[in-house]
């Protein structure tokens, strides 16, 4: 098997890793060439799996994905394959500043007390967007890091040909949500991996698993350790998402407080 391509149907044997039956997925609405190869039934303790063929990328090209899947998903809902080239054109911190802008109209009536939230983050329509948080520098320790892994629930583990994680969600078309602030040029799994490039980079963020529905969740591997930090991070993903931290929280304190020193992030669109 080249660099990049996809596993055959049945078993699979991937460096130390051993998978039990998967098959290769095919997008429903634009079909296609497979997209990835996904075991068949959930994997137990896929955390450890994850981070193994993690570790192997350079070598076989696949990027490793935990997906959770309800009855009624049809293929983990890869559907639509978006255009690569579009994630590296979207620039963050405007789309960002936009979802913010757009998330002000909305609830520029709302009657939330000010002096809860941060200096420049408070949803009254006064304060814009303030701009993408710095970069963090503090790594998780070992201990933190296989807790993280250790606690997720059995998954499918699928493979995907892609060159980073962020590109994952363009590349098998993954869509389970309307979102009409956008042309049809930038779907949303486009605009989504221009912002997962983004925490890639400054947060060592990835993309570790896909569903149930419309939500992900991100291994992250230098979080924020203060308050201020956590909240200048908990703005942009209140502007990326509807809910955030798998709580349904919605404001920047409440997600503040939970991404601080955290080691998972996780984040739904309705």
């Amino acid at each position: 098997m080249a660099r990049g391509d996809l596993p055959a149907d049945g078993e699979l044997q991937l460096g130390p890793v051993r998978l039990p039956p998967g098959r290769r997925i095919v997008p429903w609405e634009e079909p296609g060439p497979p997209v990835a190869w996904v075991t068949h039934g959930p994997v137990p303790q896929p955390g450890p799996v994850w981070s193994a063929l993690s570790g192997l990328h350079a070598e076989t090209g696949l990027v490793p994905v935990l997906l959770a899947a309800d009855e009624a998903e049809h293929d983990f809902f890869f559907a639509l394959p978006g255009e690569l080239a579009g994630i590296d054109r979207v620039d963050p911190a405007q789309l960002l500043a936009q979802r913010w802008a757009d998330w002000m109209a909305v609830d520029e009536d709302d009657d939330e007390d000010e002096d809860e939230w941060p200096p420049g983050t408070a949803p009254d329509g006064a304060h814009p967007f303030p701009g993408l948080a710095p970069a963090s520098g503090s790594r998780l320790i070992d201990a933190e890091r296989d807790r993280a892994l250790d606690a997720l629930p059995a998954a499918h583990v699928g493979l995907v040909p892609a060159a980073r994680p962020a590109d994952v969600p363009a590349v098998v078309g993954w869509t389970t949500f309307d979102d009409p602030s956008y042309p049809d040029d930038i779907r949303n799994a486009v605009w989504i991996g221009a912002v997962l490039c983004s925490w890639a980079d400054r947060f060592g963020a990835r993309l570790l698993r896909v569903g149930p529905g419309a939500e992900i969740t991100l291994l992250v591997d230098r979080p924020p350790r203060t308050t201020d930090a956590a909240a200048r991070i908990a703005a942009e993903h209140c502007a990326f998402c509807d809910e955030c931290a798998g709580l349904g929280l919605r404001t920047v304190p409440q997600v503040a407080q939970a991404i601080l020193d955290a080691p998972t992030w996780t984040f739904w669109w309705d």
